[in-house]
């Protein structure tokens, strides 16, 4: 499955990745996002958009709502949304309140540096340099 190639997990976070995603990408990323979320015990994502359309981003209200709501799962993780440009700004801004409506701590922020910070609780995290990143997201597990 291409899309949980874009899921890892690097120093006890979940890391999705969307540069270099087409908008259909950004889809199927989502939905292995929200089945991971559904399956594993997520304490921390940071998600990081890329250059794609912002509507193409409204994907992860729509899989996060229907995992929280018909699957009856809680979401009470801190979401981390780093945006790449003012449009997916905006579009995660605008779903922000209703991820949180859902137990998601969710905030936006424009660097990922500012993002992993607020996550780890800490002054600056910088990302693991010595860590192989963990693909969470394969055949059978999301």
């Amino acid at each position: 499955m291409r899309a949980a190639r874009r899921i890892e997990e690097q120093g006890g976070l979940v890391v999705v990745d969307f540069h270099g995603c087409d908008s259909h990408g950004v889809s199927a990323v989502y939905q292995a996002f929200a089945l991971l979320c559904a399956r594993e015990k997520v304490r921390g994502a940071l998600l990081k958009a890329g250059d794609q359309d912002a509507d193409a981003h409204c994907a992860l209200r729509d899989t996060l709502v229907t995992v929280a709501r018909v699957a009856g799962i809680p979401l009470r993780f801190k979401l981390a949304l780093v945006t790449s440009s003012a449009p997916i700004e905006r579009a995660y801004r605008a779903m922000q309140r209703e991820l949180c409506s859902l137990g998601c701590d969710a905030r936006v922020f424009r660097a990922a540096s500012e993002a992993r910070q607020w996550l780890c609780g800490a002054d600056l995290v910088p990302a693991p340099q010595n860590e192989t990143p963990r693909v969470l997201a394969q055949s059978g597990r999301g």
